[in-house]
């Protein structure tokens, strides 16, 4: 992807206009190389139960674009389990979309994986040059391109930050979700720490129900404040993560302010 182009689509902030904006470049190619009568199909792969593309439907709405007419969206969910990407993937792939739209890292890695052909836009992802996904933020290369809201500073302005809040901390219990530990995080998470003189506990909970006892065990263990890496699941627990810190009285350093939350 370009300089400009990013400049254009807002790098670095995830928005559902910058998504549609970069779908109406594939959509515009895809339907020059296809009869008149066929309509364009954007594949969804959602990870929450539901499929809920409203915000999607939305932007290509702002296009110009009206959302089973002139564009249909085909969604394939992973019902909120990782292991359920894959699959979900496949399904797409199968259904033959013009372009497949992933929401995260995992859902673009379940999606690269299924195809090599038909175009993956990311709406956003962690490190997409490290993961394989691209050659190069400038030139992405292969069949995937998108947003990447991702810095490896973060996680150390993040562990400033919470210093900052609490100065007399001095060990930090780390949330981390083991199902994505091929991302970045918890190796920047230990560097930074490390450079802030901050001693590092790290808690692997792929489950809602081991959160409770991880942030226990924390403080038993003599941290002084919670950080939590970014994840989906976690994403999906931000209520419970701060209710069961507050329990143990806890600071805790998340990674956004607006997560995701499940379907109903």
């Amino acid at each position: 992807m370009s300089k400009a182009l990013l400049a254009r689509l807002g790098y670095g902030r995830i928005g559902r206009g910058s998504v549609a904006l970069l779908l109406t470049l594939f959509l515009c190619g895809s339907a020059s190389a296809q009869p008149a009568s066929k309509v364009p199909h954007i594949g969804w792969l959602d990870f929450w139960p539901g499929c809920d593309a409203s915000s999607l439907e939305s932007g290509l709405k702002d296009l110009g674009y009206i959302p089973g007419t002139s564009v249909v969206i085909d969604c394939r969910s992973a019902d909120g389990r990782y292991e359920g990407l894959p699959a979900a993937a496949a399904e797409l792939v199968k259904l033959n979309v013009d372009v497949i739209v992933a929401a995260s890292q995992p859902q673009a890695r379940a999606a690269h994986e299924a195809t090599q052909t038909i175009p993956i836009v990311m709406i956003a992802s962690g490190d997409p040059v490290a993961a394989g996904l691209v050659e190069s933020l400038g030139h992405p290369g292969g069949n995937v391109t998108g947003l990447t809201y991702y810095a490896t500073e973060l996680t150390a302005k993040r562990l400033e930050l919470l210093r900052e809040a609490v100065p007399n901390v001095t060990k930090v219990g780390v949330l981390a979700n083991p199902v994505v530990s091929y991302l970045p995080f918890e190796n920047d998470t230990l560097r930074s720490a490390a450079a802030l003189g901050l001693g590092v506990v790290i808690h692997h909970v792929s489950e809602p129900a081991d959160i409770d006892s991880a942030i226990e065990q924390m403080q038993s263990e003599g941290a002084g404040a919670v950080f939590v890496l970014p994840d989906m699941m976690m994403a999906s627990q931000a209520e419970r993560v701060g209710r069961v810190a507050l329990l143990h009285r806890l600071p805790t350093m998340a990674w956004a302010s607006g997560l995701p939350k499940p379907a109903a």
